[in-house]
């Protein structure tokens, strides 16, 4: 009896103590996670710091305001003058390019000489659509392919958001620290009759293989094909503050790219020119009117395409030893504090790299609104994607703080390789296999069709609105992050002669994100993102558009008092006032340029938040938000 007793207990113990571990095992995956593993982030309100270079690129640009008035700086007010300034560029004579007009850079509307030709080498005529153009704007001027090559430091700027129309720049691998900043890309789109978005290759910028690169507070409509691509090992590229895509609108601008190419359809379309293999026949015969297919076709569909084929899984090596350094696996790409409207997918997509994005505003609401409101649209639409993230071949990338509007899916592809290999050829479908490709979304917001949801992918076993695009296969990256992997023995290999068995990969569990960086709170991304991203938002001087890094000023903290005040984070009004009283007088100081005063008087406002601390007018986290921003002007001054 007692024996019995005993196995009985032993028993119950053998399955509480399995149960035990389950439940360890279970609440391990499904932990709450809110910051990206391997990583050291500040979350704070936005300020004057935020205009600060971020991301990989931090590694490698370089601030070039002391350039202003010298021989290296270079005006150009028309399209000749920018060309000879990338050529003087070229041959080191110039560092900063300042836009000071709009510029067409259209092939046929640059009409160059033979003599021009040949002196502007680095410029062609860019492909035409192999069916045909269907927009006046670019049948009159043109588009061209436009390539900075040897070119070590240069910034391509303007102080008034001026316009770059109908060309591509190519950003090659001999080029390093490259900044782009304050500008808007046009005129790369026409309307594709086929609705397969596959017609032309035009793009706005790719970054082909340069090393160092910030694109920050620009704005890129829609194009035939990508909008910002990495290819050939580009490295240690951010593109921050920037604007994709538009909103869906039926009264667009008349001299747009969508009015123009949409009118010209209409015209064919009213003489009897089109039949039943067009796609804007059908949509106007079965009852859209031009107006909603204007709205429609406000849409991007492949944002960011980050390696250009699987085949550069390893770099090539010429017979003589040389190396040209264009694996995929070199991809490092940070996407900071910018919008996406109506973009259909690859925000982004890489191949073996590394991503990072944070506080990015992805919203896709007035795109479906067309589709859900015009049947006649969509049931004819090829535009019906909403994706987001896409790592493949081993790739990771991880995104933090952001809000996904009206995204179907923020997370496609699947967690191992060979389970969605049927766009892959062979043998890359059989090599990589069995890549285990690292996804992740931390501290977000998704909205859809299927509701609201605010936390981590990782969530719920990864189970949630975050992954419904997404093909988990063991779930073993979940808790298991990686910044990079690494095909075993790579070092080996020969890109012209790929191994037949497939690839084995190492995972960098314990890599650390090289750089700090700071995010907005969840609340805010989606005011402050659409406040400040794209051309034309923000307004500074010529030398502040050349410099990388920026501090927080007297007026910004003025401004965080005001906040914190509507907040009631400063519990006491006459704290507020005296906060800002105080303030006020020291900005006049900063003004004047007074330094000594301007730190003296800083110092005494660290004393008076001591105080205003001390009584507990304000809370822990606005005191620590005030002392750092205070701390970082007295060491500027």
């Amino acid at each position: 009896m007692k024996l019995n007793k005993v196995i009985i207990w032993l028993f119950v113990l053998s399955f509480l103590t399995s149960s035990l571990f389950i439940a360890e095992s279970t609440a391990t995956k499904a932990a709450v996670i809110d910051s990206i593993p391997n990583t050291t982030r500040h979350m704070k309100d936005y300020d004057h710091s935020f205009l600060s270079v971020t991301g990989f690129a931090s590694e490698g640009v370089n601030d070039r305001s002391d350039y202003v008035g010298t021989s290296f700086y270079r005006e150009v007010n028309n399209e000749e003058e920018f060309l000879q300034a990338i050529l003087d560029a070229q041959n080191g004579d110039v560092k900063v390019i300042e836009i000071t007009e709009d510029l067409n850079m259209g092939w046929r509307n640059l009409n160059l000489s033979s003599e021009e030709t040949e002196a502007y080498h680095f410029i062609k005529q860019n492909q035409e659509p192999v069916d045909g153009s269907t927009n006046p704007n670019i049948i009159s001027s043109g588009v061209s392919e436009l390539e900075i090559n040897d070119t070590d430091g240069l910034t391509i700027f303007s102080k008034e958001g001026n316009t770059i129309r109908h060309s591509e720049l190519i950003l090659q691998r001999d080029s390093n620290d490259i900044i782009i900043r304050n500008l808007n890309f046009d005129g790369m789109w026409q309307w594709d009759d086929t609705g397969a978005h596959k017609e032309v290759g035009w793009g706005f910028i790719v970054v082909n293989g340069a090393t160092n690169v910030w694109i920050d507070h620009s704005s890129f409509s829609i194009a035939g094909d990508g909008l910002i691509d990495l290819k050939n090992g580009a490295t240690n590229v951010t593109i921050s503050w920037s604007d994709f895509g538009l909103k869906a609108d039926e009264n667009p601008d008349p001299d747009s790219d969508i009015y123009q190419s949409i009118n010209y359809m209409e015209d064919k379309y009213n003489a009897n020119e089109l039949d039943s293999d067009s796609l804007y026949y059908n949509m106007r015969h079965d009852g859209a009117t031009k107006e909603e297919i204007m709205a429609y076709t406000a849409y991007h569909s492949k944002a960011q395409l980050n390696g250009s084929g699987d085949k550069d899984y390893v770099d090539y090596v010429y017979s003589n030893g040389d190396v040209v350094k264009d694996a995929n696996h070199r991809i490092r790409l940070t996407l900071a504090y910018s919008n996406y409207t109506n973009i259909g997918q690859r925000v982004p997509m890489i191949r073996q790299g590394v991503g990072h994005v944070y506080n990015l505003y992805h919203d896709n609401s007035t795109h479906h609104d067309v589709l859900d409101s015009v049947s006649a649209i969509s049931d004819h639409a090829t535009y019906t994607l909403s994706r987001g993230m896409n790592a493949r071949n081993g790739a990771s990338i991880a995104a933090d703080t952001s809000v996904y509007n009206d995204i179907n899916e923020p997370i496609i592809t699947a967690e191992i390789q060979g389970m969605d290999d049927k766009s892959m050829n062979e043998p890359w479908d059989t090599l990589f296999q069995d890549a285990y490709n690292n996804n992740l979304i931390v501290n977000s917001q998704i909205t859809n069709e299927h509701g609201t949801y605010t936390g981590s992918s990782w969530d719920n076993d990864g189970e949630n609105l975050f992954t419904k695009g997404f093909t988990w296969y063991d779930k073993s990256t979940i808790g298991n992050w990686a910044w990079s992997s690494q095909i075993e023995g790579i070092e080996e290999m020969d890109k012209d002669n790929p191994p037949s068995e497939p690839f084995t990969f190492e995972y960098h569990y314990d890599e650390k994100l090289p750089y700090t960086y700071h995010i907005l709170p969840l609340d805010s991304v989606e005011s402050t993102v659409n406040e400040f991203s794209g051309s034309g938002q923000v307004d500074m001087r010529a030398e502040d558009w050349l410099k990388t890094e920026y501090s927080p000023t007297i007026s910004n903290l003025i401004e965080d008092i005001e906040r914190y005040g509507e907040a009631e984070e400063i519990t006491n009004a006459d704290t507020k006032h005296r906060l800002i009283l105080h303030l006020t007088a020291v900005k006049q100081f900063e003004e004047q340029e007074k330094n000594s005063k301007v730190v003296k008087h800083m110092e005494s406002f660290k004393l008076l938040l001591d105080h205003e601390k001390k009584a507990d007018h304000i809370s822990d986290s606005v005191y620590q938000d005030l002392y750092q921003s205070t701390e970082t002007i007295i060491s500027d001054w």
